[in-house]
Order: structure tokens, then sequence, then C-alpha cells
């Protein structure tokens, strides 16, 4: 399986609620966007004017906490 990054910022109620509903087993780099390596890494993907939580696949960021829990759900072969 590829890569997946999930941006994240401290005090964030969505990215807190996409973390909480992760699949059991799925393997996620979790990457504080609040932070000079994580705004680093946001901006490496071009993310930096986008709202947390974002989800990043193959390079193809996510946005929305709904659309995210969808994409992690096909991902581990569950039902959104």
């Amino acid at each position: 399986m590829s890569e997946i990054l999930l941006f994240t910022k401290p005090d964030c109620q969505k990215c807190d609620y996409v973390k909480e509903r992760i699949p059991t087993g799925m393997e996620i780099q979790l990457v504080d966007a609040s932070t000079p390596d994580g705004m680093a890494e946001a901006a490496f993907y071009e993310l930096l004017d986008k709202p947390t939580p974002i989800l990043v696949v193959d390079e193809e960021p996510i946005t929305g906490a709904i659309n995210i829990l969808n994409k992690l759900n096909s991902l581990s072969g569950g039902s959104a």
C-alpha cells in the first residue's frame, strides 16, 4: 500500500473526529500542520491554504472529514 498522510492541527475538532475513526490496522502518518516540519510537508503538497484535516494518498489530497473517512474505508476494504 502507498504512503498515507493525514495533516491535522491541534484543537481541530474535525481532525480529532477523523483520527478517532481511522480503520483498525491502517498505517497512517500523522502530520501536525502547525509545526515547522508539518508546514514544510504541507507546502510540498501545496496544501498550506487548505483547511485541515487533509488526507494525502498517492500524492492526491482529499479534504473534508466525510470524504477522508470514505477514502480510508475504501482503502481498508470496508464500507463507508
